[in-house]
């Protein structure tokens, strides 16, 4: 992990001081956050995946990121699901494996508010009667998904008090 986090590090030290001022140090810890770091986060990504070292991301190198296959045991839906979501959508060249640039549009998508995205999840998962609001006893019945959500810091902020409630 030290070459890794070496060139992390380098990566995020603007100024070459080998010092983190805070943004830097902020940079090194959060590099999707960060227009320079975003090749560090494609190529972590790269070798985290790459089990063959061949350079790229084929399917079952992206399928067992997220599933480890038993033995002789059927794939659950979700995985084909998946392996079609690779297909369709990840391998935009079509020849079967994912490249930097891939690889850079499915984990770093220019148009997608992660925020967004996280709010619309709990509101769905939640809103029981579908009028898109959710009421406090919603919210209450569907405690564990808001205390779990990055959405809710954790469930730190809904210890605070809020006149919308």
């Amino acid at each position: 992990m030290l070459p890794r986090d070496e060139r992390r590090f380098k990566a995020a030290d603007l100024d070459g001081d080998q010092t983190a001022t805070r943004e830097e140090f902020t940079a090194f810890l959060h590099p999707e956050e960060f227009e320079h770091m975003k090749e560090i986060v494609v190529l972590e990504t790269l070798e985290d995946i790459d089990k063959n070292g061949d350079g790229f991301v084929d399917q079952d190198e992206y399928i067992a990121d997220m599933f480890s296959h038993e033995e002789n045991g059927p794939e659950p839906d979700w995985v084909l699901s998946e392996r079609e979501q690779f297909s369709e959508f990840r391998d935009l060249n079509k020849d079967g494996k994912l490249d930097k640039d891939e690889i850079r549009h499915w984990i770093l998508p220019q148009d997608y508010d992660h925020a967004q995205a996280e709010a619309r999840h709990l509101v769905y998962e939640s809103d029981k009667n579908k009028d898109d609001k959710l009421t406090k006893e919603e919210i209450l019945e569907n405690w564990n998904m808001f205390v779990g959500s990055q959405a809710t810091n954790y469930g730190e902020d809904l210890t605070k008090n809020h006149d919308e409630l």
